[in-house]
């Protein structure tokens, strides 16, 4: 047990998929898990572990920003025994091609985060093992999927309207507020570590996706992760 987290040693399975919304942990294990327990609710960043297809899996959630996420990616790593963490969550595109509901699965991140290496930014990559078994499952996602080099960004309100131009310029695919740090903290610990995000607005032309695209196409996305993880 953590200040953090209250589940025992062996609560969580090696694979844990890794929404930011609690609610959308619970979400994943109701609709995706058999026999679902939970096994944490400390500040109500809910985790849960069950099985799918026979399998033993967890989710549990992250909270909102790389420093959130790496308390508990740090715990389950270190503590639970952890092995591979696959978080699905959101993104917006820096690119205009990349379409609302397209999924960025970033190879590589980069960041404007003070978290590193002894001061030291690097560009931590994905799991080569899980995203080859993800891009060969997701055929039947009905949108674009882009793997590529990604952003993580420690602001999500930033006061330079024009701060993204830079990376858009260098064919950065999106940002979000987790990724790189994940990727950060599994690297370091030779754990294994994926994200899949969700196009849910494109700088670009201020789409936005609805509430219920979101939900809907959060829902395919954590099939073919589950897809990927434990082929028929």
């Amino acid at each position: 047990m953590t200040p953090h987290n209250e589940a025992n040693p062996g609560d969580y399975a090696e694979t844990v998929l890794m929404p930011g919304d609690p609610l959308r942990a619970a979400y994943i294990a109701q609709n995706f898990f058999e026999n679902p327990k939970q096994v944490n609710g400390i500040r109500n960043c809910l985790g849960f572990t069950g099985h799918y297809k026979g399998h033993r899996i967890s989710t549990q959630a992250s909270g909102m920003g790389q420093p959130s996420l790496g308390i508990y990616a740090t715990e389950l790593f270190d503590i639970y025994g952890v092995k591979q963490i696959i978080r699905i969550g959101t993104c917006g595109s820096f690119q205009p091609e990349i379409s609302i509901g397209d999924l960025i699965v970033p190879m590589s991140a980069s960041s404007d985060s003070h978290l590193g290496i002894n001061g030291c930014h690097i560009s931590p990559c994905c799991s080569h093992e899980l995203l080859n078994k993800f891009m060969l499952a997701a055929s039947n996602y009905p949108y674009r999927i882009h793997a590529g080099s990604f952003f993580a960004s420690d602001n999500f309100y930033n006061i330079q309207p024009d701060w993204w131009h830079i990376y858009r310029d260098a064919n950065i695919l999106g940002v979000d507020m987790e990724t790189y740090y994940l990727y950060l903290l599994a690297m370091i610990r030779k754990r294994h570590a994926l994200t899949v995000n969700i196009v849910a607005d494109n700088f670009n032309n201020e789409e936005k996706m609805s509430t219920q695209s979101r939900v809907k196409l959060s829902r395919q996305s954590v099939q073919i992760v589950l897809d990927a993880l434990f082929p028929v």
